[in-house]
């Protein structure tokens, strides 16, 4: 069996095992998915999965082929409003559980945390996801804040925490995928970029025995040392700090290590902290390198010095930007920016089905050898491109059409070009209307 073969029946039997238990799935369970209808959970469920940008009828047609007999418009949102806020969600995790994990040193598993906002349906009546007029929109707009957590090695994402725009909080939301997580299987390094630096994020981490390394602005990091790092180029050293909210150093259970000590107001969340734990230990490794002249990288971590020296830090913090290309492969060849409702409700059904669309076609495109021909860079394959090959693949169902998935991966291929960097664009961009679908 080829390995996408193998991968697809993988995906299709854990659709199955949750189709075999629809009341846990169902908003109605016991009345819900009961009878057989020629939409099904399992069908319901794979034309979420392979959902386009096209119009929900043009979905219809493209997973039951154009005839007469293929199910309704009306017949999709009924069957859609069935399901719960749970089946796709443990749908990721059920078919994650089932895929194998690349480690790090053969030791640990790299997860990176990061959030993007997804533009959704105009509705200024909606006062979680509306932004009022600024200078990116003239009319205001609409969106939800995606947190998420990915798996580098892997390239697929492990969990989500999807907010109302108005009320996102990337802090709680690193704080709820890592509980969730918690210390079962290999150790495991979390990657967040700077609006993840915080005392309680670090303190989860090290309460679940984990190991993080997060970045830092010079502002943040200066509070956290104690004095200025202007001028210094590299640093790698340990620092030992004391939480606490009063000032007071006569409340102080330590006051000859009162420059140890560092406030944290009522208004910073810090879960460590209350009436019966006034006090809060933790030791911190802080590293800065320079990434191009002038240019500084600032790194808070826990990470041993007998394992991890300062040089390996230059290469991991590179690792990082692989979330950022997931982010913007869901929304591009995965065609997150075209949904397909207006309600909230089923706009992060569809997020989720996104995401493990994304994680069926990594594991296919992980498989495909590159053959490496004697030329000046090295070539992978071309995501966007595969990324529809596989959604394409997915979507056959009748048992007699062959794809040749490998093959045509194989043959969309892009060098690597390492080193390059692009300066970032902030565009704003508006989803793609209904009216205005191919």
């Amino acid at each position: 069996m080829k390995h996408s073969d193998a991968i697809k029946a993988l995906l299709l039997a854990t659709i199955s095992e949750i189709a075999d238990n629809p009341k846990l799935y169902a908003v109605n369970p016991g009345k819900d998915f009961t009878r057989n209808r020629k939409l099904g959970f399992h069908e319901t469920i794979m034309v979420l999965l392979t959902m386009e940008a096209d119009c929900i009828k043009e979905e219809l047609y493209r997973y039951f082929g154009r005839s007469t007999s293929a199910p309704s418009k009306a017949a999709f949102y009924k069957q859609r409003k069935k399901l719960n806020e749970n089946a796709l969600a443990n749908l990721l995790f059920a078919f994650n559980s089932k895929l194998s994990k690349k480690l790090y040193n053969e030791k640990y598993q790299i997860i990176a945390c990061d959030g993007s906002a997804i533009d959704i349906y105009r509705n200024p009546n909606d006062p979680d996801t509306f932004f009022e007029p600024n200078g990116k929109s003239t009319r205001g707009f609409n969106q939800v804040h995606v947190n998420a957590f990915y798996s580098i090695l892997d390239r697929r994402f492990t969990n989500l925490v999807i907010q109302p725009g108005r009320k996102r909080n990337e802090y709680s939301a690193f704080c709820e995928m890592l509980d969730e997580a918690g210390n079962d299987g290999p150790p495991t390094i979390y990657f967040a970029d700077m609006g993840y630096a915080s005392y309680n994020n670090f303190a989860h981490v090290i309460e679940n025995d984990q190991y993080f390394l997060i970045r830092c602005n010079d502002k943040r990091l200066k509070g956290i040392l104690g004095y200025s790092i202007e001028g210094l180029k590299e640093v790698d050293c340990r620092v030992n700090r004391i939480l606490t909210r009063t000032q007071s150093k006569k409340k102080y259970n330590w006051p000859d290590l009162a420059d140890q000590y560092r406030y944290i107001c009522q208004a910073v969340p810090m879960d460590y902290l209350d009436d019966e734990h006034p006090e809060y230990n933790i030791s911190l490794r802080i590293v800065r390198f320079e990434i191009m002249p002038g240019c500084y990288e600032n790194i808070v971590t826990n990470l041993p010095d007998i394992e991890f020296d300062f040089e390996d830090f230059k290469g991991l913090y590179h690792m990082r930007w692989n979330e950022e290309n997931s982010f913007r492969d869901l929304k591009y060849p995965l065609c997150l920016k075209a949904l397909h409702s207006k309600k909230y409700e089923y706009i992060v059904q569809e997020i989720w089905a996104r995401a493990i669309l994304h994680n069926f076609s990594s594991e296919i495109i992980n498989g495909v050898e590159i053959e490496q021909q004697d030329t000046k860079y090295l070539y992978q394959p071309n995501f966007a491109e595969a990324f529809k090959i596989c959604r394409d693949f997915l979507r056959i169902h009748d048992c007699l059409t062959v794809m040749e998935v490998e093959c045509l991966i194989a043959q969309n291929i892009e060098p690597i070009r390492p080193g390059r960097t692009f300066a970032r664009q902030h565009r704003f961009k508006l989803p793609i209307s209904f009216c205005y679908r191919n």
